[in-house]
């Protein structure tokens, strides 16, 4: 298998694994230091980046509390020798205001020794924000 087959699977396990909401299972696909990023927006609790495991968790947390995901659905990977790009759609509701937003989606997913060592999600952060805006 190459490199870019092995983080094609290993970016397929990560979604599975956040589908089932397995958390310990993204956990163990991602580095100690992995570096953790969305946009920021002062109307999305979610944005910023984020650092390590201790990072993740939090944005876990701020995430379950903030809104709820959908609808998560990659559509395409595309790869070079250690990022996946990944193209797909989400639908999320804000939970404060009960406002659902959708957007296309483009993640990069960067690998090191065989784990995540970067996630950084790019999406319609206005209409994002405008669901979380009162």
């Amino acid at each position: 298998m190459t490199s870019q087959e092995r983080h094609i699977t290993l970016t397929q396990q990560l979604y599975a694994a956040f589908a089932s909401r397995d958390i310990p299972g993204v956990l163990a696909l991602l580095a100690e230091d992995v570096v953790w990023g969305e946009p920021d927006n002062p109307f999305n609790p979610a944005g910023g980046t984020r650092y390590g495991h201790t990072g993740f968790m939090e944005w876990v947390e701020i995430g379950k509390n903030a809104e709820e995901i959908l609808l998560l659905e990659p559509a395409k990977m595309l790869t070079d020798a250690d990022t996946v790009g990944v193209v797909g759609h989400m639908k999320c509701r804000a939970l404060r205001t009960g406002k659902i937003y959708e957007s296309d989606f483009v993640h990069l997913v960067t690998f090191r020794d065989g784990k995540v060592k970067s996630f950084q999600e790019f999406f319609d952060t206005y209409i994002a924000g405008e669901a979380f805006r009162e």
